[in-house]
């Protein structure tokens, strides 16, 4: 297994309870992205979330692949493989072990480039917000 699949695998795990929210969420408005900004860029509260992401993955690769394998076949209406009932990721990958490290040095970063994005967007939404609105006035509507 290549290294770059297993932090995909992780990922998506990690997203299925926000894949199975019903309604998206609305969209924030610019204070709240300032503030987010504001706590993304925050280096106390990058390396707190450095650590809970660290140890989700250490967590994550211990966990036996076999039940997930059965829910997964299941869902897809197929038989599944037979997989011991004690593999899991690190013991499949090896290598994997050295992926909550990875997710430890770069967490702040990204979390860096976030708030930056999103202080960027709350500067934008006024003319965002302004810029819809023009656009809805412009559009015909279809009654």
């Amino acid at each position: 297994m290549r290294p770059t699949i297993i932090p995909a695998a992780l990922l998506s795990l990690i997203a299925i309870p926000v894949a199975a929210q019903e309604a998206p969420a609305p969209a924030p408005e610019a204070g709240a992205l300032a503030d987010m900004a504001q706590q993304m860029q925050d280096p106390e509260r990058q390396r707190d979330l450095a650590l809970v992401a660290q140890t989700m993955a250490e967590v994550l690769l211990d966990l036996p692949i076999a039940p997930l394998a059965q829910a997964a076949a299941e869902m897809a209406g197929e038989e599944a493989r037979q997989i011991a009932p004690d593999l899991t990721l690190r013991k499949l990958a090896p290598e994997a072990g050295e992926l909550s490290g990875e997710i430890g040095r770069s967490a702040p970063r990204v979390m860096q480039a976030a708030g930056t994005l999103a202080g960027a967007l709350a500067a934008m939404a006024p003319t965002l917000r302004e810029m819809a609105e023009q656009m809805a006035r412009a559009l015909p509507r279809k009654d």
